[in-house]
C-alpha cells in the first residue's frame, strides 16, 4: 500500500512537471531591418498569431522591425549567442557559416521565381538550413525578395550592348561589379543611401533592384526606363537560436516549424502583391517597363562570372539547375 502511495505521488508529480512545461509562456523575440508593412515583417507576424491561437497564447512573437535591435549582421550574433530568438536575414549574412549560400548570389542561378521555390524549398534548400546548426542557427525558411533588374536613365536595356558605357550602381560586392561590367556597362558601388543622389546628379546613370524598391525610395523620379532582365534572386531565410531551441519541448518545436511553413506562404502572397501594387504605380506615371526581354544574351554574357566565382560551387550549380 505504501509503495503504490509513493508510485501515485511520483505520477502526480510528473504531471504536474509536465503541467507546469505545457504553462510556460515563452515571447519570442525576431529582428528586421525593414519595418511595419514589409512583407517579411508581417508574415513573421502572422507566425505569431498562428502560434498564439494553437497555444492559448502560451507561444506568440514580438516583431523588432526598422532595426531596433541592430542591423542583419548585429541581429543574427544575437541568435547564436542566445541573446535573441529569431532574426530574418539576406542570405549574404550567413556565408561566412555556410559557404555555400554564396552560390545565391550568382547571376542567373535561378531561371525564374518558381524554380527558386522549388529548389529552396526541396532537398538543397533543406540541407544548406540544416548546415546552419553548427552555426548555432536553427533554419526555418526561405522568404522571396523578389528579383533584381536593371533601371536607368538613358534608355531601354533589351540586350547586353545596351549598357555599354552607363554606370550601373551595384552593391559593393565584386560579383555584382563583374556582373555588370560583364554585359558592356560600368558596375559602379554607392551606398544605397546615397543612390537618388547619385541617379540625379549623373554620377550613375542607373541600378538595379525591384519594382517596389523604385517606388519606395522615388528613384522613378529621377529614372525612366526599366527592363526585366531578373539577373539576380537572392532569397532571404529566418532563423532561430540553436541555443534556446534546444532547451525547448519537443512539442513546441513541432509547432514552429508548422508555424514557418505557412510563414514562408504568408510571405511570398504579401509579397507578389506589393510587387504588382509596384507595377500598377509605374504604369500609372507612365514609366517605361520592359518586360519582352530574351534573356539569352544576358545569360551568355554573365557565364564568366559564374565561372569565376562559382567554381567551388560548380556542383552545387549543377544541382540547382537539374531542379525542374
Amino acid at each position: 500500500m505504501k509503495k503504490m502511495i509513493i508510485v501515485l505521488l511520483a505520477m502526480c508529480m510528473i504531471a504536474l512537471g509536465f503541467s507546469a512545461m505545457a504553462a510556460d509562456k515563452m515571447v519570442i523575440k525576431s529582428s528586421d531591418v525593414h519595418g511595419d508593412g514589409y512583407p517579411t515583417v508581417e508574415a513573421i507576424k502572422y507566425m505569431g498569431e498562428l502560434l498564439d491561437r494553437w497555444t492559448n497564447s502560451r507561444l506568440t512573437i514580438q516583431v523588432y522591425g526598422s532595426m531596433q535591435l541592430g542591423g542583419e549582421k548585429e541581429a543574427l550574433e544575437q541568435v547564436q549567442v542566445g541573446a535573441l530568438e529569431m532574426t530574418r536575414v539576406s542570405v549574404g549574412v550567413v556565408g561566412p557559416i555556410v559557404d555555400e549560400f554564396n552560390a545565391f548570389n550568382l547571376p542567373f542561378v535561378f531561371r525564374s521565381a518558381q524554380h527558386m521555390y522549388d529548389v529552396t524549398d526541396g532537398e538543397i534548400g533543406t540541407e544548406l538550413l540544416n548546415r546552419l546548426e553548427k552555426g548555432g542557427l536553427i533554419g526555418l525558411g526561405y522568404m522571396d525578395a523578389g528579383s533584381r533588374s536593371f533601371y536607368n536613365k538613358v534608355r531601354p536595356i533589351t540586350q547586353p550592348a545596351d549598357l555599354k558605357g552607363l554606370k550601373i550602381r551595384v552593391m559593393q560586392n565584386p560579383i555584382f561589379v563583374q556582373m555588370v561590367n560583364s554585359m558592356g556597362g560600368n558596375g559602379t558601388p554607392v551606398a544605397f543611401n546615397e543612390l537618388y543622389t547619385a541617379l540625379q546628379t549623373g554620377v550613375v546613370d542607373g541600378a538595379e533592384n525591384n519594382p517596389p524598391t523604385i517606388i519606395e525610395h522615388k528613384h522613378y523620379e529621377v529614372t525612366k526606363y526599366y527592363s526585366l532582365t531578373q539577373h539576380l534572386m537572392v532569397p532571404e531565410i529566418f532563423v532561430f537560436s540553436k541555443k534556446i531551441w534546444d532547451k525547448m519541448s519537443p512539442l513546441d518545436r513541432q509547432l514552429i516549424r508548422k508555424a514557418s511553413e505557412a510563414c514562408v506562404v504568408k510571405e511570398r502572397e504579401l509579397w507578389a502583391a506589393k510587387e504588382q501594387k509596384a507595377y500598377a504605380e509605374l504604369k500609372k506615371i507612365g514609366y517605361s517597363v520592359n518586360g519582352n526581354l530574351d534573356k539569352e544574351p544576358f545569360i551568355m554574357a554573365t557565364e564568366p562570372v559564374r565561372k569565376k566565382f562559382g567554381g567551388k560551387y560548380s556542383e552545387l550549380i549543377k544541382r540547382i539547375q537539374a531542379v525542374k
